[in-house]
């Protein structure tokens, strides 16, 4: 196989982080869904790297200055391109471009519709307890920390300054934790009645002969964060039990090990639970043979 046939991408992550999970686990069900691979095939390889948000690896000058300068996972990388895709949604979607099989044109529109409706939803509200008081709005002293150094450079400076435009102290404040759940019930109602008209099978849309689309690479890790965070009562009974099936699969636990969706003191240090180095496989996806040029064409497109 050529090597203008083989895409390689870096996509930086946290395992507890919901945008990231979300990303690792549409990567998955790209992989068992795509087309069986031969040495032919243009190849999609993905290496994760996983930043330890617990040793504020997400503020290091590497990562600020040169993959994502609001510090926030997932963020990817594409050799070659000119630019780091820094929204978790804009990966999706970019996957999405070359397995087109998870986003089926009929249900584009819904889907897009479904997805800018979860992503307004605040994570971090709708992940921590409901406070009352200001007074207990979430502060993180870590990129203030790193402020107050003084063998810091300016350019790096300058980026710590720019991180803090995109704290968000007031995530756990009663009055946005309650409409966090108000949209995640509106959300997650409308998804129930969307499974309820396509049979309630195995994915989302279309029954159980269909395969997984974005909508179910989303929604499963959405469905399990409400539920890790004792907000079972959002969702229709239909939709904890479909996301329990999910779970189920090999590709969940692929993307999670096994553990929840939210970082517990039990699991013990993210350093001891995956392997952080460099020589750690890569994902190989094989891009449809149908239209493999052109899709890897547009895999590139974001090239100089």
């Amino acid at each position: 196989m050529d090597k203008t046939d083989r895409v390689n991408c870096t996509l930086y992550c946290y395992p507890f982080s919901l945008y990231s999970i979300m990303v690792r686990y549409l990567i998955q069900l790209a992989k068992t869904s795509s087309e069986p691979h031969d040495a032919t095939s243009p190849e999609l390889r993905i290496r994760e790297q996983v930043l330890d948000l617990d040793h504020d690896e997400n503020i290091a000058e590497w990562y600020l200055l040169n993959v994502n300068r609001k510090g926030q996972v997932p963020a990817m990388t594409v050799e070659g391109a000119v630019a780091p895709i820094t929204d978790s949604l804009d990966i999706s979607f970019w996957l999405c471009d070359m397995f087109p099989q998870l986003l089926p044109p009929q249900h584009e529109p819904a889907i897009r519709r479904l997805l800018r409706d979860l992503h307004a939803i605040e994570g971090i509200s709708i992940t921590i307890r409901r406070r009352e008081g200001p007074e207990e709005d979430l502060i993180d002293p870590c990129v203030d920390n790193m402020l107050a150094r003084d063998d810091i450079g300016p350019e790096y400076r300058q980026a710590l300054e720019a991180k803090k435009v995109f704290h968000v102290p007031k995530a756990s404040h009663h009055v946005n934790v309650d409409q966090a759940e108000q949209q995640t019930a509106t959300l997650l109602a409308e998804v129930a009645r969307l499974y309820e008209r396509h049979g309630q099978g195995a994915w989302l849309l279309d029954g159980a002969d269909a395969g997984p689309t974005l909508l179910d690479a989303q929604i499963v890790p959405f469905v399990s964060r409400v539920e890790d965070a004792g907000r079972a009562r959002l969702v229709p009974e239909a939709l904890l039990r479909y996301a329990a099936a999910r779970r189920a699969s090999p590709a969940w636990d692929v993307v999670t090990g096994g553990k929840g969706t939210i970082r517990r003191k039990e699991y013990g240090p993210v350093r001891d639970m995956y392997d952080m180095s460099a020589d750690v496989p890569p994902t190989t996806l094989c891009i449809p043979t149908a239209s493999g040029k052109e899709r890897r064409a547009q895999c590139l497109r974001v090239k100089s």
